[in-house]
């Protein structure tokens, strides 16, 4: 039997993540205009599914035709007065609407005699192309794109949290050494592993945990652990004495720079006495360690360093280091990352392992509040982009504009990791790329609908419409360089491909 290799396995992903992401999106922006233009009175010659050239006709109603085209990458609708590119003249107009006729008569034979009066003006039907629709309409039918797709990220989120949310669960604790005297000594647990239970129960944080151990003293009990290399999940029961435990800090990055650095602390270093005071083993102490920095700030700190060998075998030494005052927002007083650990008697230690997190279903009334907070911060993440750019906070590399090549890979990684941790991973990235998609067709640029949209409200302002030819012209302008612009970016995303790592 012949198995399909990564590449191919990647490349089926990629498909299918079109499919599902880029595909409902386009359509549903597409949806928006057809049904705007519905109730503004404009009639649509054509929805087409993809770009010309046509593959084929689906079916027709009332005067629209709905198409299939050749090439997959959108889709358009066509309104009366106007083609894929801009404006038209007025001997295409005049041809356009002996089309329209010609379809409306062809339809009532299948409508009947009180269709056919709605048809040839009788009522709420009358023959419109898009500029002869008064401005605020044409404007409403152009954003209606957007807002479609703004809507559906709306309705994305609410259905994301139905289904669940990834939440944290529980505390972890991490077997971060384990001496040949240890606890441990015998069982199957390895350096690594982590604790999600103690007697069956979970723990609230890493503080909860050593604060839960100082409770069983002298007593049997029993862990549950995860080995994170192949996620096996175990349990062991041990005796121990838990009462002689010792706070602990782990410096787990240092800053360039830094008063860490300058001090020559390093990356592994256990942080054990702060001044002459071991750090106690209650609470956090990593929390505790940077309120004394603080307290500190300015004046010279001892620290006692724990540091291990690669042999095995460990020193300890004191350094002082000065907190600073106004330290960077992403570094802190000392410009270390830390996380906390305690150690037993026997050389135990265990480490904060963060949290233990699960999807979780949410109710009728939680996921309307989340689905509507998700977008608004959306939105607002997204306008902080050209700050955050100018600030520097933000790289022009992970700013960068990607294909539907690129949405597509990313999307076939999700999509895989959907096949393990449920629908919500996908949906919330079909929320986000029906955002991006809504708001980049509002942005001013001819061929876009806000192109289009600034040229109504030029219209408004100088109470006559721009010439069409001279706007067809500025549209095809901006369609070419969108294309150019287009390719460019994908053959970026193939030499090097955006990952979600």
């Amino acid at each position: 039997m012949l198995m399909p290799t990564a590449a191919a396995s990647d490349l089926l992903l990629a498909v299918a993540a079109f499919v599902i992401v880029l595909f409902p999106a386009i359509i549903i922006h597409e949806l928006g205009h057809f049904f705007a233009a519905k109730l503004v009175g404009i009639n649509v010659l054509e929805f087409g599914i993809g770009f010309p050239p046509r593959v084929g006709r689906l079916f027709s109603w009332r005067e629209t035709e709905f198409t299939l085209n050749l090439l997959p990458i959108g889709g358009f609708v066509r309104p009366l007065g106007e083609d894929m590119i801009g404006p038209v003249s007025e001997e295409k107009l005049k041809r356009d609407r002996e089309v329209l006729t010609e379809r409306q008569s062809i339809e009532v034979h299948v409508v009947g005699e009180r269709e056919m009066l709605r048809l040839r003006g009788v009522g709420e039907r009358q023959m419109m192309s898009v500029n002869e629709a008064p401005p605020l309409g044409r404007i409403f039918f152009m954003a209606a794109g957007a807002f479609a797709n703004f809507a559906s990220a709306v309705l994305l989120f609410f259905v994301a949290a139905l289904a669940g949310l990834l939440l944290p669960v529980g505390g972890l604790g991490q077997v971060d050494a384990m001496p040949s005297g240890s606890l441990f000594a015998g069982t199957q647990v390895k350096v690594g592993d982590v604790i999600e239970r103690i007697n069956g129960e979970r723990f609230e944080d890493f503080s909860a945990f050593h604060d839960i151990l100082a409770t069983y003293e002298g007593t049997s009990i029993e862990f549950a652990l995860l080995r994170l290399d192949d996620g096996d999940e175990y349990s062991v029961s041990v005796e121990a004495d838990f009462g002689g435990r010792a706070g602990a800090v782990q410096v787990l990055g240092v800053a360039e720079g830094s008063p860490a650095a300058a001090a020559g602390i390093l990356p592994g270093d256990i942080v054990t006495h702060v001044g002459h005071l071991p750090i106690p083993s209650r609470g956090d102490p990593a929390k505790t360690l940077r309120e004394l920095a603080r307290s500190g700030q300015g004046r010279p700190l001892p620290l006692t360093i724990l540091r291990e060998r690669d042999d095995g075998s460990a020193e300890s030494f004191v350094v002082v280091v000065t907190p600073r005052i106004d330290p960077p927002d992403d570094e802190g007083r000392l410009g270390i990352a830390v996380r906390s650990q305690f150690s037993l008697a026997d050389g135990t230690r265990f480490a904060n392992g963060g949290f233990k997190s699960e999807y979780v279903p949410q109710g009728i009334g939680d996921a309307l509040a989340y689905s509507w907070n998700t977008t608004s911060e959306t939105f607002r993440a997204i306008a902080s982009i050209p700050g955050r750019l100018l600030d520097g906070s933000l790289s022009g590399r992970d700013a960068r504009p990607i294909s539907i090549i690129g949405i597509s890979k990313i999307g076939g990684e999700l999509l895989q990791r959907s096949f393990q941790d449920g629908p919500s991973t996908m949906l919330h990235f079909v929320a986000l790329i029906s955002i991006f998609l809504g708001i980049s067709n509002l942005l001013p640029i001819p061929a876009l609908d806000g192109g289009r949209i600034v040229f109504v409200l030029i219209e408004m302002l100088r109470g006559k419409p721009v010439d069409p030819k001279t706007e067809a012209r500025i549209h095809q302008i901006g369609i070419m360089l969108l294309l150019a612009l287009g390719v460019a970016v994908m053959v970026y995303d193939l030499i090097n491909p955006p990952s979600i790592a």
